[in-house]
């Protein structure tokens, strides 16, 4: 009894926070300023790369709307630059009867940034238990840990240019996600109040294990996550 009273309180909690955070996104787009946010962003980047694991605690711990702003610029470069290359990856889009396929292939490639930043918030929400943190906070720094990767996917675009810059660009996608790897571990780290490593790490596999899951999950709709 008690166990179904606790599941319902977690339900109900996890609702009313996906429409608080759905109802602070739709108020952050509206009061993007393209140009004067765009510049704050890139500083944004800069400063993440000077200082990742300082940025990844101020973000937490701040919990300020600005870092929301960015995330969400950071989200749209990422994902146009996903659109861009995949729609001239689908060699037979001209092609009448692929065409209903090709459609497919860009939709669902072009929402994968998108599902991937979402899917990893909602599996660190439900697993932080004691350091309560807003899935918007969640999803702000789950979305600057994974900047390395966004960049990756802006530089994928000189393949369009020549396919041998694929010996380039395809190295340095790994490397950004490396680095992507290594700031989750302090971002689920920092987001769940977590001190010592050796008590830390396997939660952290545990989270990582849950995502794969919806991986495998996601990836029998053609919707492959990273």
């Amino acid at each position: 009894m008690e166990e179904k009273e606790e599941r319902k309180i977690n339900t109900d909690a996890l609702k009313s926070e996906a429409s608080t955070t759905v109802n602070q996104v739709k108020d952050t787009i509206k009061n993007v300023d393209i140009k004067k946010d765009s510049i704050e962003t890139k500083g944004f980047v800069l400063e993440m790369a000077k200082d990742p694991l300082g940025k990844i605690k101020e973000i937490v711990n701040e919990n300020n709307g600005k870092f929301l702003k960015y995330a969400i610029i950071i989200i749209v470069i990422w994902s146009l630059a996903v659109l861009v290359k995949e729609c001239f990856d689908q060699g037979s889009f001209w092609d009448y009867y692929d065409l209903g396929n090709s459609i497919k292939n860009i939709i669902t490639t072009t929402i994968t940034p998108i599902i991937s930043i979402l899917v990893m918030s909602l599996v660190i929400f439900l697993m932080n238990k004691k350091n309560k943190k807003s899935l918007t906070t969640i999803m702000t720094v789950v979305t600057s840990a994974n900047i390395p990767i966004a960049i990756a996917g802006v530089v994928n675009l000189l393949t369009i240019m020549s396919r041998s810059a694929s010996v380039l660009t395809t190295p340095f996608s790994k490397l950004c996600r490396v680095i992507t790897a290594v700031l989750m571990y302090f971002t689920i780290k920092t987001i769940l109040g977590a001190e010592k490593n050796s008590e830390f790490i396997k939660k952290f596999v545990l989270i990582e294990g849950i995502y794969y899951i919806a991986y495998i999950v996601m990836a029998t709709l053609s919707i492959y996550i990273y």
